[in-house]
């Protein structure tokens, strides 16, 4: 008797591996296949049964990507071939993730699912600062919006949360930020605290701050795709320093040797604030997906050190 496919839908959270949970780290290494995004950190692919197959549906801004109905086919195909099916999204699954559109399909064709959370981009930036997204008596409220609207619509952005001493997080926003800024000006009067946090919790993690009326000017100082960048607007982001300078292109640490030691490893590099990577390109073990997608990896890498164990 064949066992029911399942299919989880989980958050790798925001990019650092240290972050993922205990339940979504469980996931992966059961998972048959996995359909990741563009944000999903790679190491994170890595605690994968080398059998597992890879497959890259990351939607990357301002090109050509996979369309969600294709999503959608895919996690139904592969549910029709393999017992555990894991689609791996950054962050949340549930905040912008476009969840819902795959639970509809999940359930229209009869496939079992389960929702895995991961900590969201806002809850890791905010972190970062060394503050809170809510604040006694500074911020009681937050509203969690995104800047990026369906087919790029110029639709405004819900400010009301910063009329009532509240917190704005601005997911995806960064290309229309002149016209959320635009938008705040206009309604209120307050020059609020503004902190743009690029890449938040991961090694090439770069903030910028300043105020409503501002922002805007030094962003477009910045060279152009350092990452994706949540917003902070409000009273929560006040006497944040922006850094000095860009993150430089991170060097890596391939891992050679046995699975276990080289993922333990790999943690420990983590925790210093380097980027590890365990070397497999040619071990036949490995699905082709996987030693495909670590050979791309390498070589678009700087490699500081090779450690074998």
């Amino acid at each position: 008797m064949s066992v029911k496919a399942k299919v989880y839908l989980v958050g790798a959270g925001p990019g650092n591996p240290l972050y993922l949970t205990r339940k979504a780290e469980r996931c992966i290494q059961q998972a048959d296949v996995i359909l990741y995004d563009q944000l999903v950190h790679p190491f994170i692919l890595q605690l994968s049964d080398p059998k597992a197959e890879w497959i890259h549906v990351g939607k990357t801004p301002y090109t050509k990507y996979i369309k969600q109905d294709r999503i959608n086919a895919l996690l139904v195909e592969k549910a029709s071939q393999h017992q555990t099916v894991v689609r791996l999204k950054g962050g949340d699954p549930a905040i912008f993730g476009r969840v819902v559109e795959e639970v509809e399909t999940l359930k229209a064709h009869g496939i079992d699912f389960e929702i895995v959370p991961g900590i969201t981009a806002a809850s890791a930036a905010v972190s970062q600062l060394g503050r809170g997204l809510t604040e006694r008596n500074v911020s009681t409220n937050i509203t969690f919006t995104t800047g990026h609207f369906k087919e790029n619509e110029e639709n405004d952005i819900d400010i009301t949360t910063l009329e009532h001493n509240g917190t704005l997080a601005i997911y995806m926003g960064i290309k229309r930020l002149p016209i959320i800024m635009n938008q705040i000006k206009t309604h209120i009067q307050k020059d609020f605290p503004v902190v743009v946090i690029f890449n938040a919790s991961r090694h090439d993690q770069f903030i910028i701050s300043g105020t409503v009326h501002t922002i805007i000017d030094q962003l477009s100082q910045l060279p152009e795709r350092i990452g994706p960048g949540i917003t902070i607007v409000g009273d929560v982001a006040r006497d944040i320093r922006s850094d000095a300078s860009l993150p430089l292109v991170p060097n890596v640490v391939l891992l050679k040797g046995p699975r276990a030691q080289c993922l333990s490893r790999a943690y420990e590099l983590y925790e210093e604030g380097k980027v590890a990577y365990l070397d497999y390109r040619d071990d036949e073990h490995y699905h082709r997906t996987q030693r495909e997608k670590i050979t791309e990896l390498i070589h678009q890498s700087t490699i500081q050190a090779i450690e074998q164990f």
